[in-house]
């Protein structure tokens, strides 16, 4: 991401379960913040020849639509972990944003450049850290719901939950004590 040129950077994950397709979904949201942006910018009498790529936005691919249909179709102690990583989230980088594990997101540059500097954490829960920081940067945060199919053998392991949860508080705790420092 650090290292893009384009003026929207869109993130997917390689096992290709959401349709590249959907990435029209993302790209008309941006724009449509953007466009908020500017007309904000004209009304407070400033040069509004402002590029979509200058304006800070992040939109997360979302498959929350498609819950309560996998809560009917998952095995109950799936339904109680996914629940308890929701709290352990919005515990970790707050509220705004319902499904930070879909590998679907798309950037503007500025967004990136800030969010992609001050990243650390590099497996599961980098989703959760760029939610927090784009709380902390005030980048506009939009969910989008995207078609999603279950690619086989593409699962979260059981043995991976206690490193996400380790993840997060280690996040939380650099974040609130000041270990970790934020770069503008």
């Amino acid at each position: 991401m650090l290292h893009s040129r384009g003026e929207l950077l869109l993130m997917l994950d390689a096992d290709g379960a959401t349709r590249i397709d959907d990435m029209e979904k993302l790209e008309n949201q941006i724009h449509a913040v953007a466009k908020k942006g500017q007309q904000s910018e004209d009304s407070a009498g400033r040069d509004s020849t402002i590029r979509i790529s200058d304006v800070p936005a992040a939109v997360f691919g979302s498959r929350a639509h498609l819950e309560e249909k996998a809560l009917a179709t998952r095995k109950w102690y799936r339904n109680f972990l996914m629940k308890g990583f929701h709290i352990v989230v919005l515990l970790a980088a707050g509220s705004g944003i319902r499904d930070t594990q879909c590998g679907f997101k798309m950037f503007t540059r500025s967004a990136a450049r800030k969010l992609f500097l001050n990243i650390r954490l590099k497996r599961w829960c980098f989703d959760v850290e760029l939610v927090y920081l784009c709380k902390w940067f005030r980048v506009s945060m939009n969910e989008i719901s995207v078609n999603w199919t279950e690619i086989p053998g593409s699962k979260v392991n059981l043995l991976s939950i206690p490193n996400m949860l380790w993840e997060m508080a280690i996040m939380s705790l650099g974040y609130r004590t000041g270990i970790w420092k934020i770069y503008s």
